[in-house]
């Protein structure tokens, strides 16, 4: 017998589930690993009744009449404050995030007025609500538009669901939300991508900018969860911290810390790690830097280019070097080991040919200003396309001439 499906969407049915409220939630922690402490929950509706075969995307599907949509949307939202109210009266510290239907823009007011409503008659503070909505270019207008009314009753807002593909940047500087919460295309061990890692910095280091808390979702593994303290998201939420309890659930405050507490253990012993041999690293690449210094400050000025070839040979772990003068003008190529190259990119364009300026860079300017050496954030290589760094360093020639000697060298990952 051919296994019955159900349509995509069942006004009738989903009109049902709304007349008789049969609607279960359920609320996941968000948890901050550093503190080992649980911040708040989110709300999630699930159709009530095994005999149920529709789905809860259908609950919330675009094509739904909009009546339906705004009453969903409310009754899913009002159900979640009423679970909520117990967490609320005994942590009142804690935060409910409410998944919001941008869709309901068009009744907006009303719908402020509901929600206040509800606030005020259940005990709630507005300060313990954070409204999700999901983050596109084509709902930013609507969704700015929910962001200042619903801010004036005194929730968060939460830019939910940002994915590595979408166009975040300009929904988090516009919006400037509380929260803005990662899918799993940042972090997930099948979902990522090869940029995913750069891309997270820059939404970080926006939502950063506006003063946005990141939360990073869908956290599946222990390996995820460390991936994403190493990225620097201590905020998290998914599966990973909820399966496999099977202890009491009364105090949810208590529920997931020896997750946390093991997590974080396991995340501080990677990190040492990690940090020893950076600066293992670090203690190597200075002992290169300053034999460089050292031998270009016995060659003649006039010979100087030649002794940068003869040195990237020489130093382990060089990708090219280059010297300025004293007031920061590049005198000699930029010599990469090997027959290395920049794809596509002459020295015009990298800003390193000579008589180029270089005054006004940080490896420039710390070292007039009494540094000994400089180290630059990293960079992708022009030459070898890895993270490499540059590493700058004051010598002397014989005639008692100033220079900097500039290496690139491979960062340590």
């Amino acid at each position: 017998m051919a296994e019955q499906t159900c349509p995509p969407v069942d006004e009738s049915q989903v009109r049902e589930i709304l007349e008789s409220r049969r609607v279960n939630i359920f609320f996941q922690p968000v948890v901050a690993i550093a503190s080992q402490s649980i911040i708040g929950f989110e709300a999630f509706s699930r159709v009530a009744g095994d005999e149920c075969c529709l789905g809860t995307q259908m609950l919330f599907h675009k094509d739904l009449s909009s009546d339906l949509v705004v009453g969903v949307d409310r009754m899913c939202r009002e159900k979640a404050l009423e679970k909520f109210t117990s967490i609320h009266d005994t942590h009142s510290e804690m935060l409910l995030y409410l998944n919001v239907n941008v869709d309901i823009t068009s009744y907006i007011e009303p719908d402020v007025a509901f929600l206040s409503g509800k606030l005020e008659k259940l005990g709630i503070n507005p300060g313990s609500i954070v409204l999700e909505g999901v983050t596109s270019s084509y709902d930013l207008d609507r969704l700015g538009r929910f962001c200042r009314v619903f801010r004036e009753l005194g929730v968060k807002i939460c830019l939910d669901s940002c994915s590595v593909d979408e166009s975040f940047n300009i929904a988090i500087s516009k919006l400037c939300p509380e929260f803005v919460k990662l899918n799993r295309s940042f972090f997930g061990e099948a979902e990522r991508r090869d940029y995913s890692a750069k891309t997270l910095e820059t939404l970080l280091s926006v939502a950063d900018h506006v003063g946005s808390s990141v939360v990073g979702c869908g956290v599946e593994t222990e390996e995820e969860s460390i991936r994403l303290l190493l990225a620097g998201v201590d905020l998290q939420q998914g599966y990973y911290y909820t399966k496999g309890e099977d202890r009491d659930p009364s105090d949810p405050a208590k529920l997931f810390r020896e997750k946390m507490v093991a997590t974080y253990d396991k995340y501080l012993k990677v990190k040492n790690r990690l940090v020893r041999h950076r600066k293992e690293w670090f203690a190597q690449a200075f002992k290169g830097v300053s034999a460089v210094c050292s031998k270009l400050s016995n060659i003649a000025e006039e010979r100087l280019e030649d002794g940068c070839r003869c040195l990237v040979h020489k130093v382990d772990g060089i990708i090219s070097l280059f010297i300025l003068d004293d007031k920061g003008r590049q005198i000699t190529r930029r010599i990469p080991v090997g027959s290395a190259q920049p794809a596509n990119r002459p020295d015009v364009i990298l800003k390193t040919n000579i008589g180029s300026d270089h005054s006004v860079e940080d490896y420039s300017i710390y070292l007039d200003i009494g540094y000994e050496k400089f180290v630059t954030p990293p960079f992708a290589s022009p030459f070898t396309g890895e993270q490499a760094c540059l590493i700058s360093r004051p010598f002397f020639t014989v005639q008692g001439t100033r220079y900097v000697a500039c290496v690139e060298m491979a960062y340590p990952g």
